[in-house]
């Protein structure tokens, strides 16, 4: 399995999105918009019902990534949607050249997270817990 921290300095956007998505994961709220200097980022507090729910979105040039957050503000998801299907292609060949495919948990290893597909019809989203 690859170690994610390698891809980095790979000039690819697709390494660059799926790096950034993992590399969100555990950081707090107030963390994660420090993470992207450069970058266009919306910060989200909102309420939903009697809870107070927050979401973070970083706008790259080809897609967004979107970071949910835990009771303790902590981000324990992350959703990286795409501007255009059709670079699906191109995300998920990234992801089989760099990562081992788990057909049980029906997605990419990345340490101990899993990189998911979810999509509809020409929608895709890549999900990683």
């Amino acid at each position: 399995m690859a170690d994610i921290h390698q891809h980095s300095v790979i000039p690819n956007c697709f390494a660059e999105h799926i790096n950034s998505a993992y590399r969100v994961l555990q950081h707090s709220y107030k963390v994660i918009p420090k993470l992207f200097p450069g970058k266009e980022v919306c910060v989200m507090d909102y309420i939903s019902g009697k809870q107070n729910e927050k979401a973070i979105e970083i706008r790259f040039e080809t897609a967004t990534l979107s970071c949910l957050f835990d009771e303790n503000d902590i981000c324990d998801s992350s959703f990286l949607f795409l501007d255009d299907f059709n670079d699906l292609q191109h995300y998920v060949d990234y992801c089989n050249k760099t990562y081992i495919y788990d057909y049980i948990r029906r997605g990419w290893i990345i340490e101990n997270h899993c990189l998911e597909i979810r999509g509809q019809k020409e929608e895709a989203i890549f999900f990683l817990r």
